[in-house]
């Protein structure tokens, strides 16, 4: 069996870890698809794994198992629901959206429901498994108690007090309980864990982490996995994460405020005070303990730690039963939303073998942003060479924990002259060649890979189309609607000029084209970062002003930035943008004028 475990967001790596060793116990082979935004996150970097939809569309995958809400209609397979809490409460958890043709439940309550849902609809199977991420609960109920017991020796306290909130805006209680969490902190017999949500608001996440600074008996946890935290904890406080089941189902007391369920079967609490007393009535006289039973038998009433294992044998009886879908049929709409998502199937994908290796160069510096994403994008590369210029903010060090890159450090002369050096050391004929702000999307990877896989291919360099994203949104004009680098080249006719420091020229010898798909530019998003970039461009085009003997007018420092706001807020129809528009046409006109004050500046020998 090939299975692939889709994971969309961080939460479903503890999920579906159960169902991966499951797999290498059995023999079958396995692929994670992990989004692009999760590469840092991802603890399981020597497994198979990528982030490329269409990669799951070349593997011929048996079984897709997926937390998420949504997964690919046009990748081969069974798609298997196995959900991502237990919260039946929350919008949305009780809700068919079509791309599943098996639904694994948690236990009877859940079930019920989806096989209502299976009699009106009629289009997927439904079989209670379990959840695989309790497994560990089951399994490894004791592993922590040692650790357990030097924490509570090292900070001289008596119970581990776990906050645990959703992150939802409208239900999260972390606004509210600011300072009932600081009071709470007085009692130093409590040993205070703070766990957030990935998604939660970086000014929530900032805010405890300064209680935690200020409260030696608080820390913020910033470990994703929150299973060893539920098992280390006595008591949890929430309000209406789907987390809370899970802690009820180690039949230990939970304290919620304003939690939305309409029959709530632990401490609630209607407003956000009386956390203290709350702490100690639910651990002296655990009040709700004969209430959390029926938790237990209707939310998951298996305790065997196998309901990874009863997934997978569900899984693989649907196979048997009615074979492996090359597709799951969905309506127009539907079928549109996962292309939004997940990008149109890739129609001819390249299933040739490969004649020919590409070599794929980076020149960076001070790239920690990008530097993780862009590795992983250029995966596809035969070898990938970074041309490093000793850069201050920890991406020397993140391209290090890539074994297979290499990385050399340089000091920058100008970018002609570091392109050309990283050119120099490619060790293959056809070179990728892109800024670490880039990225290759599906459909032009498997362009890139054809086109030089084609033996009949007459072409030294291509013309690569760039979409430019401001804010992760799509700048549509401005002048980037017609912008267009050399990024594939044939490295033996091609040499970068030396004329120019700035906005290199490639030379090349022979015929050049231009590919049909485009890369994705995410230049814009920071304001002041923008600023200082392209007022370095413009810089560095003073100094081949200066080299060239031009001076700067009156014309070149208030007309000129004049015209160029004009140039690409109207003639370049950056007005089309909206505010987008505006504020890169004036970034645009505001470098102008800097380069003509730094070549005057230069010509006055203010400056070299």
């Amino acid at each position: 069996m090939k299975v692939i475990l889709f994971c969309q967001n961080a939460y479903a790596f503890g999920i579906l870890n159960p169902i991966k060793n499951l797999l290498i116990e059995k023999g079958d082979d396995f692929l994670w698809y992990i989004d692009s935004k999760l590469t840092q996150k991802f603890p399981y970097k020597t497994d198979n794994y990528t982030t490329r939809i269409v990669d799951l569309q070349l593997y011929k995958s048996d079984i897709i198992f997926s937390p998420g809400n949504e997964v690919p209609y046009y990748i081969q397979g069974v798609k298997v629901q196995i959900f991502h809490g237990l919260a039946g409460e929350k919008k949305g958890h009780f809700k068919i959206r079509h791309y599943f043709d098996l639904y694994l439940t948690q236990g009877p309550y859940f079930t019920k429901k989806f096989l209502e849902f299976k009699r009106k609809y009629k289009n997927f199977e439904v079989v209670e498994t379990g959840w695989p991420k309790l497994d560990i609960y089951y399994s490894e109920k004791n592993k922590y108690d040692t650790e357990k017991s030097e924490l509570l020796k090292s900070y001289n306290a008596k119970k581990i007090i776990l906050y645990a909130p959703t992150f939802s805006p409208s239900l999260t209680s972390a606004p509210f309980l600011v300072n009932e969490i600081k009071s709470a902190a007085k009692n130093t017999n409590y040993l205070i864990l703070i766990k957030f949500h990935d998604l939660m608001s970086k000014d929530l996440i900032n805010t405890y982490k300064v209680i935690s600074k200020e409260n030696a008996n608080v820390i913020f946890i910033e470990d994703n996995n929150i299973i060893k935290y539920l098992l280390l904890s006595d008591l949890m406080v929430s309000d209406t994460s789907s987390v809370i089941y899970e802690f009820l189902l180690l039949n230990k007391p939970v304290i919620t405020y304003k939690n939305i369920n309409k029959t709530i079967y632990w401490d609630n609490s209607t407003n956000y005070n009386n956390l203290q007393e709350k702490i100690i009535t639910n651990l002296e006289n655990d009040p709700f303990s004969s209430q959390r039973k029926y938790i237990q038998d209707e939310y998951h009433p298996y305790s065997d730690g196998k309901s990874a294992e009863r997934m997978l044998n569900a899984a693989k009886k649907f196979v048997h039963n009615n074979g492996v879908p090359a597709k799951r049929k969905l309506p127009i709409d539907r079928a549109l939303k996962i292309n939004s998502i997940f990008g149109k199937p890739i129609k001819n994908t390249f299933n040739g073998r490969k004649s020919e290796k590409l070599s794929a160069l980076l020149i960076t510096y001070n790239e920690i942003r990008n530097i993780d994403a862009v590795i992983e994008n250029l995966k596809f590369a035969d070898e990938i060479i970074i041309v490093d210029s000793y850069s201050t903010d920890g991406t020397a060090e993140a391209i290090k924990k890539h074994p297979k890159v290499s990385l050399i450090q340089r000091a920058f002369k100008n970018y002609s002259d570091q392109k050309a050096y990283a050119l120099s050391l490619a060790q293959n004929k056809w070179v990728l060649f892109i800024d670490a702000d880039e990225r290759i999307p599906d459909d032009l990877q498997q362009e890139i890979l054809k086109t030089i896989n084609n033996k009949n291919i007459n072409i030294s360099a291509f013309f690569v189309y760039r979409t430019f994203m401001f804010n992760n949104k799509i700048l549509r004009f401005c002048g980037w609607q017609n912008d267009k680098n050399y990024r594939l080249f044939n490295k033996e006719k091609v040499a970068f000029s030396t004329k120019r420091i700035v906005h290199e020229t490639l030379e090349v010898s022979g015929k050049s084209s231009i590919l049909k798909n485009k890369l994705i530019h995410y230049a814009y998003f920071d304001y002041n970062i923008y600023k200082q970039k392209r007022i370095k461009y413009e810089q560095l085009k003073a100094q081949e002003d200066f080299d060239k003997n031009k001076k700067a007018t009156p014309y070149h420092l208030y007309i000129k930035p004049i015209g160029k706001f004009l140039e690409h807020y109207i003639i370049k129809l950056g007005i089309l943008d909206g505010n987008k528009g505006i504020i890169i046409s004036y970034l645009y006109a505001n470098a102008t004028k800097e380069r003509y004050k730094k070549l005057q500046q230069l010509h006055n020998g203010e400056q070299k």
